[in-house]
């Protein structure tokens, strides 16, 4: 194994804390609301650490990415900037989805639209997401046995037992017992503690492979990269086929389309305590992620550099060694930055990680867990019922269904075969739901002609085009191609592309969206002229609730002249960090624009994009630090907070999911 006995120490001290933090959490859950939501009393803070923590799977996904395309991934995610600025500090989606009060978003669109669309968009969101969680449970089980080491078979009584669905079960429980314990309360105190953590180890790591590893090292192993490759030029990669420079422009047009429509992290789009910390939160993630990031970036760089760079033979010969014993080149490219860890990292630091690595793997599935299990029974089986569900039951339901979507994941994980980047699996099965909903969210909360006809043209649209691409994306090779060639069996371009689909996840994630938009507009202006109640729907003028509101800021709303989102409920210290997040987000995206100019005119160097990237790295570090212990200090007075007006808050049985009638016949007759 590669873990020392102190390692194994703080791993096991780790979960000993997690389990401690997560029975304590279970005396302030005693509503539906609570289980599901926090209760709606979590503040800023504590929302941006805990919703922040990356999970295991997405480290993977974004190493995997990294591995292939280097630092010019980086670059073009700047693009960008401006864009996810915007929608932080507006509170995009976010802000007026809080406005509603709406425990899920198939609850705003029974509010918005009809009850069989709630269904159906339910049901829909729920496949999307059990599919899209599937393929977690086995990934991230790989990672951790590859990681420390574990052998991936056992010999027992003279029977081979696999590892594999014994990792699965462990860490598959143990989030199953975070999630059902405390619901979202405990979902938010561990994702705190464990991103509190995370934050600082991951400057320890960094500045740890940063001080190994010489910059000028790395950046020599990166020159190895094939011509029109390049991991440190962003213009001399344009013989990149998957993350290309097309992929992060679709990327950038999802993350407006698509705000908030993925529901893995539902219980925290609705655990704010008003509509403005939700907003915050959204504007402190963006000094969060800094170390996160530069850590997920660097770490596969200096991986690259190991493997590819004849100075450090020794380095990569064990590494290779287990590398080319896995046969499934799939696995193998997964696994090739963990094993890369496991043979540089000293004793101590490796059982930080391991810790770190549990940990994530624990927020991401217990969250999602949480979010699946919660919307079918809130979203599919509440609105077939006529009557409520008694709350202890409504309870019981909602575990039991937490408890089926890990039993389907564990099932789904051990039969399914991954046959492409995990990122462009998670754009596919995400499409299946997100092609045609971002459409319908922002219609429905931003949009008073939008109609139920449309809302149903659009997540129609979306979903077929994105399960079809699905469909022909797996059955390729097996099913589609035979056929295809028993048709035109002299076609050359069938034979060019026997091996794979020639279009990827993005391209069909990038049509269906386009499509769901521009039917969901046409259907509305075409169809019967319908004008919906908005103040009703959002909570506002005559029928704002004094407990979403901050002292003297009474029914604020945004206008026209509030360009970057100001209003009266930003206090003097919320306006100087909303400003400041600004002009350096700003900043950034400028140098991008100038750089993009003059390499599109004149060109630069790898010795000087070298130098650019050091820069931003060190920067990075740096104000990292400095946010770190800022952002850890308010997130430990919320959760103090949190569990106070738990303490006090006697939530209603009745707010529990469903939607009065009255309110949505109201909302249309006022219209």
């Amino acid at each position: 194994m590669n873990l020392h006995a102190l390692d194994w120490t703080i791993v096991g001290f780790f979960i000993v804390v997690l389990t401690a933090l997560t029975l304590y959490c279970r005396q302030f859950v005693g509503s539906v609301v609570d289980f599901l939501a926090g209760g709606r009393v979590a503040g800023r803070y504590l929302l941006t650490v805990s919703q922040g923590l990356i999970g295991a799977i997405s480290i993977i996904a974004n190493w995997e990415m990294i591995y292939t395309a280097g630092f010019p991934s980086q670059w073009w995610l700047m693009l960008s900037v401006p864009v996810m600025l915007l929608l932080a500090v507006t509170g995009f989606i976010g802000y007026r989805f809080r406005q509603t009060r709406a425990l899920t978003l198939a609850q705003f669109f029974e509010a918005r639209y009809s009850r069989r669309f709630r269904f159906f968009a339910g049901l829909l969101s729920w496949v999307s997401g059990v599919l899209n969680y599937g393929i977690f449970p086995a990934i991230t089980a790989r990672f951790l046995i590859y990681f420390l080491g574990i052998p991936t078979i056992w010999d027992v009584a003279g029977f081979h037992v696999p590892t594999l669905p014994l990792m699965m079960a462990g860490y598959l429980g143990f989030a199953l017992f975070t999630a059902l314990t405390g619901g979202q309360v405990s979902i938010m105190i561990t994702d705190f503690f464990q991103g509190m953590l995370t934050m600082i180890l991951f400057v320890v790591i960094l500045l740890f492979l940063l001080n190994k590893f010489h910059w000028n090292d790395v950046i020599s192993g990166l020159q190895t990269a094939p011509e029109g490759h390049s991991l440190i030029n962003p213009f001399k990669a344009s013989k990149e086929e998957d993350f290309n420079v097309f992929y992060y422009i679709v990327f950038l047009f999802a993350q407006i389309y698509n705000a908030r429509s993925w529901q893995g992290t539902s219980g925290f789009n609705s655990a704010a305590r008003t509509p403005h910390e939700a907003q915050m939160s959204g504007i402190l993630v963006q000094w969060r992620s800094f170390t996160l990031q530069l850590c997920i970036i660097f770490v596969p760089l200096a991986a690259y550099a190991v493997l590819h760079l004849p100075k450090f033979a020794d380095v990569a010969a064990p590494i290779l060694t287990q590398l080319n014993a896995i046969q499934d080149p799939t696995l193998r490219g997964e696994m090739t930055v963990p094993l890369f860890l496991t043979h540089v990292l000293p004793v101590g630091l490796m059982g930080f990680f391991a810790a770190i690595l549990f940990s994530s793997a624990i927020s991401c599935d217990n969250s999602y867990l949480h979010s699946w299990g919660s919307i079918l029974v809130q979203d599919v089986i509440l609105p077939l019922r006529k009557k409520p569900l008694e709350p202890k039951r409504h309870l019981l339901l909602l575990r039991l269904s937490m408890i089926g979507v890990a039993a389907f994941g564990f099932c789904f994980s051990l039969l399914f075969p991954l046959k492409q980047y995990v990122a462009m699996y998670f754009a596919i099965t995400g499409a299946i739901y997100m092609g045609g909903a971002g459409a319908v969210i922002i219609g429905g909360l931003y949009w008073s002609r939008g109609t139920t006809a449309a809302a149903w043209s659009a997540l129609i649209s979306g979903s077929i085009l994105a399960f079809g691409g699905l469909a022909i994306q797996q059955t390729w090779i097996s099913l589609v191609m035979p056929a295809l060639n028993a048709v035109f069996p002299h076609s050359a371009w069938l034979a060019a592309h026997a091996a794979k689909f020639p279009v990827n996840g993005q391209t069909i994630f990038f049509v269906a969206m386009v499509t769901a938009s521009l039917l969901y507009v046409g259907v509305s202006l075409l169809g019967p002229r319908q004008v919906y109640d908005m103040d009703r729907l959002l909570h506002r003028g005559a029928h704002a609730l004094p407990e979403d509101a901050l002292a003297g800021s009474v029914n604020a709303k945004r206008t026209w002249g509030q360009v970057i989102g100001l209003t009266r409920e930003f206090t003097k210290a919320d306006r100087v960090l909303l400003w400041v997040t600004f002009w350096w987000s700003m900043g950034w995206w400028l140098i991008f624009l100038l750089g993009t100019i003059y390499n599109s005119v004149w060109g630069t160097t790898d010795a000087e994009w070298s130098i650019f990237w050091w820069i931003k790295t060190w920067v990075s570090i740096l104000l990292g630090i400095a946010v770190c212990g800022w952002i850890v200090c308010g997130g430990v007075k919320d959760a103090i907070a949190l569990f106070r007006d738990l303490k006090k808050q006697k939530a209603s049985d009745e707010d529990d999911g469903r939607v009065d009638p009255r309110e949505k016949a109201l909302a249309r007759k006022e219209g």
